[in-house]
């Protein structure tokens, strides 16, 4: 039996309907987050000759890109599309590095890559870990892992007189899918790793 005119109307017009509601139903917004550290108070440079270069930090593979990523079991992940860095994780840890050991007083000068200043040390690091853990929902944690050389450079020769690995696993409270408080807790263990790292080269480099 063929469908009446009536039915085919109606049926055009759910379709119709439907269609309308999906374009004005708004897709959801991408919400960005920086990755950042700011020392409290600023010494004065050492007064030597002394120049840090900050080299650019690697980081893993598993972390490169700008979505921020969730590890919701043993071997389990998952990338964010709709919250993100708004600037890739090594480049920021890098800027924030450089700003922090910057801001210290270790040395005379400390300055980028870029640099055409003849450095005396040199600082490298690289990004191992990066990611909310939620394996358990009740109590999740921002993880941060890292590794940072500092080496020194005596007539074009380099040498490794510092080297570390850092973990920082903050808690916090949050729905994994709100990551305002994420991006908070990874501030805070940024914040905590890069004041020990002060510390220690302080201790490296009286």
């Amino acid at each position: 039996m063929s469908p009446s005119p009536r039915c085919l109307l109606l049926l055009a017009l759910t379709v119709l309907a439907g269609c309308a509601h999906m374009l004005t139903t708004a897709a959801p917004e991408r919400r960005f987050y920086a990755l950042t550290a700011q020392r409290p108070e600023a010494l004065a440079p050492a007064r030597d000759k002394s120049v840090l270069k900050v080299r650019p930090f690697q980081i893993s593979p598993a972390y490169q890109g700008k979505d921020m990523v969730y590890r919701t079991g043993d071997v389990e992940y998952q990338a964010d599309y709709y919250n993100v860095f708004f600037v890739q994780p090594g480049a920021a840890a890098t800027q924030a590095a450089e700003e922090w050991i910057g801001r210290s007083g270790l040395f005379g000068n400390v300055v980028d890559s870029t640099s055409q200043v003849p450095d005396t040390h040199v600082l490298e690091g690289m990004v191992n870990a990066l990611y909310g853990d939620f394996r358990d929902p009740k109590n999740p944690k921002a993880v941060i892992e890292a590794q940072f050389f500092l080496l020194k450079n005596k007539d074009e020769k380099y040498s490794v007189i510092f080297q570390k690995s850092y973990s920082k696993a903050v808690p916090f409270s949050a729905d994994y899918k709100d990551a305002t408080l994420l991006a908070k807790a990874y501030q805070t263990g940024l914040t905590e790793m890069l004041s020990e790292l002060e510390n220690d080269i302080r201790a490296a480099r009286p």
